[in-house]
């Protein structure tokens, strides 16, 4: 059970506040506020998922819909009974319409979020009922002329009466013959009729109805007789105006009471999406992170950051507890976060449980079928309970309910007694606690509940660091080591007087003297293995680092060495191509040379000179183009690369005859080549 007291101790109600101020309507305010951890998986699970599907929404598709919607649930049981509502509610419902158009228009098109799209169903929209309520009202207080067209020829006959009216009465106004009755020159309203100001001397020299008087009795209000019935019939028209907006607001009210069971529903979805969709904006400005509902019972927190703490000063916890681990001791020094670290476990589960996420690299937790906690200061002054009794009352309510699912948290259990009782006291309930199968967490100084930890199986211990060289905590936490209170050195750092303090010293029992230098010597192995280890993580990290280096050359090396071979075939190329064409041409000379009938001197000159001439080009091609591959000495087996002499070419190795011919394949060509005249190449 989560109980509201626990929930108070761990603040969860202040994670709620800051909730309740990323929703917003009203009524998704209410529902963050309404918020509490839930203790079946599914129900959880399914919390984590619309989390992480408004998230998605959010930040992933840049979509913000606007859930400031209007509360309409009494209007709308208002208007289940038949009650006429008045323009502000009716307003109000519109908007509702509105909102929920909006919402399912822009939530529709994001995709992967299954549980939002069921959601929409809930919704109900009608265009139509929505354009008539803001087409007939245009602020709370005033209906559109054209709401009706019985509404518009009203007014129209309205506004032409009143300016009748007015005109007849701007005569009374501006004659002579009247002026010197008139207290003002003006035609005012007394009672929706038109009237002019008459000083009281003169009440009889105009003909009509006295309607008002002023405060000091020197003006009368005077509707005069030949407006009387222009008057009588402006009245009528504006008692047709207000029984045509009564019709008007009935036919509204009906509507809304025609569609209230969707309008409800649709309210209901608007208002939790908004409370969803608050939870996934909490995590974006916590920078949190979606905790896993571990099914193997294991709690661990990675750099947890307690959320109520200025993210400037917060040191972030690391602390872990394998499924079989039922108990964690947190011991360490005075001030130095033990209370902090148990509050913050608690309120990670909770929130867990709830379908926050939590502020931390990473988090698991069971689902817990409740958090019972007994952390602080308990002392009642109105039920005559002192500190130690009133934690006892509590801690036996705790232990009435617990279950093998449930979450422990007791701060420095047994304290405010007797040190010997209050030490075997806080072992025997944590035993009891063991028994039942529940995870349990617990600050303590006692070395009985130290010794208990360390003998006990399912026990596991953890320490708030204490600083020897500053004499100060450092607020994190240490799994697995089992620390000391350094009450006497923190005393001694706050400015209590030396003598004290090493007169207290030599009061201490050697016993205790003895098992704090044994704690004390196993902390400092244990730094000196964590140093160990961090330095052999490090070494790891540069052995890789240099490795990653080494392969990342070799790779640009083998890039160097394909280009320069690209680049050499290019050039072969380019000079056969070359050479090539040139021969071409000098053969042709030859061949007109030889098909000469008559040979002279000189063109047997031109032909010698031609033939060295091709000579040349031969022993360049030679010289020049032809790049050896490296040869290989290891045995010749089938698809090895050879090179080929005779071709000046490389080819891939298929097998030879027993005189020594190979079959040698360049590309889809074969060819046959002499014993001798190939070689294994590298």
């Amino acid at each position: 059970m989560f109980d509201d007291k626990s929930l108070n101790t761990l603040e969860y109600g202040k994670i709620l506040e800051m909730l309740a101020a990323h929703a917003q309507s009203e009524g998704g305010k209410a529902a963050c506020r309404a918020l509490r951890p839930c203790d079946v998986r599914e129900e959880a699970q399914l919390a984590l998922d619309m989390t992480a599907e408004a998230d998605r929404t959010l930040f992933e598709f840049s979509v913000s819909p606007s859930f400031a919607v209007d509360d309409i649930e009494e209007i709308l049981v208002k208007a289940e009974k038949g009650a006429v509502l008045a323009i502000p509610e009716i307003l109000k419902v519109g908007r509702a319409l509105r909102v929920a158009r909006r919402v399912a228009k822009s939530v529709s098109p994001v995709s992967g979020i299954p549980g939002l799209q069921a959601m929409l169903n809930g919704l109900f929209w009608d265009d139509k009922l929505e354009k008539d309520i803001f087409d007939s009202f245009i602020s709370d207080t005033e209906v559109a002329d054209n709401a009706t067209p019985e509404l518009r020829a009203i007014r129209i006959r309205i506004r032409r009466l009143g300016d009748n009216v007015k005109t007849k009465l701007q005569l009374f106004v501006t004659s002579p013959t009247y002026h010197k009755y008139l207290q003002d020159s003006i035609v005012t309203v007394r009672g929706d009729r038109y009237v002019i100001p008459v000083k009281s001397e003169f009440k009889g020299a105009i003909s009509g109805l006295v309607h008002d008087q002023s405060a000091s009795g020197a003006t009368l209000y005077v509707e005069p007789m030949q407006i009387v019935e222009l008057n009588n019939e402006l009245k009528t028209e504006k008692l047709n105006e207000q029984a045509e907006i009564e019709r008007i607001l009935r036919s509204f009210s009906a509507a809304v009471s025609a569609h209230g069971d969707r309008l409800k529903a649709s309210y209901a979805t608007i208002v939790e999406m908004d409370s969803v969709f608050a939870r996934a904006q909490l995590a974006h400005e916590m920078k949190a992170v979606r905790p896993e509902l571990d099914v193997s019972g294991e709690l661990s927190v990675k750099a947890g950051r307690h959320p109520l703490i200025d993210k400037t000063k917060v040191v972030p916890l690391t602390l872990a507890m394998r499924p079989e681990e039922r108990m964690l001791l947190i011991t360490g020094p005075n001030t130095g976060g033990k209370t902090v670290t148990l509050k913050m476990v608690g309120l990670f589960v909770c929130m867990a449980l709830s379908g926050l996420y939590v502020p931390a690299k990473s988090a698991k937790t069971p689902v817990f079928d409740g958090v019972y906690s007994d952390i602080g200061d308990e002392q009642s002054i109105e039920q005559s309970l002192s500190t130690f009794s009133a934690h006892i009352k509590n801690i036996i309510g705790i232990l009435a309910v617990i279950t093998e699912r449930s979450l422990v948290l007791f701060d420095e259990l047994g304290a405010g007694t007797d040190p010997g009782e209050g030490a075997a006291l806080a072992v025997s309930i944590s035993d009891h606690v063991m028994s039942t199968g529940a995870k349990f967490l617990v600050t303590s100084h006692f070395n009985d509940l130290k010794e208990y930890a360390l003998t006990t199986p399912g026990v596991v211990a953890a320490s708030m660091e204490f600083d020897t060289a500053t004499f100060r905590p450092t607020f994190r936490l240490a799994m697995g080591a089992i620390g000391t209170s350094n009450a006497l050195d923190i005393a001694s750092t706050l400015g209590l007087d030396k003598s004290i303090v090493e007169s207290a010293r030599g009061r201490i029992s050697a016993e205790k003297r003895q098992f704090d230098n044994v704690l004390s010597a196993a902390e400092q192995t244990r730094r000196r293995a964590e140093q160990l280890v961090s330095d052999a993580s490090l070494d790891r990290e540069k052995a890789a680092s240099a490795l990653r280096e080494a392969e990342k050359e070799k790779k640009i090396i083998a890039e160097k060495r394909e280009k320069l071979d690209e680049s050499i075939r290019r050039e072969t190329k380019k000079l056969i191509e070359d050479s090539v064409e040139e021969a071409d041409e000098i053969l042709d000379k030859l061949k007109e040379l030889l098909n000469n009938p008559v040979v002279e001197d000189k063109d047997v000159f031109e032909a010698r000179a031609l033939k060295r001439k091709l000579q040349n080009i031969s022993a360049k091609y030679d010289t020049e183009s032809i790049v050896e591959d490296e040869p290989d000495h290891s045995p010749l087996r089938p698809g090895d690369p050879v090179w080929v002499k005779s071709l000046s070419r490389r080819g891939v190795y298929k097998g030879c005859n027993p005189r020594g011919e190979a079959d040698v394949s360049f590309g889809k060509l074969t060819v046959k080549v002499k014993s001798g005249d190939y070689y294994k190449v590298k």
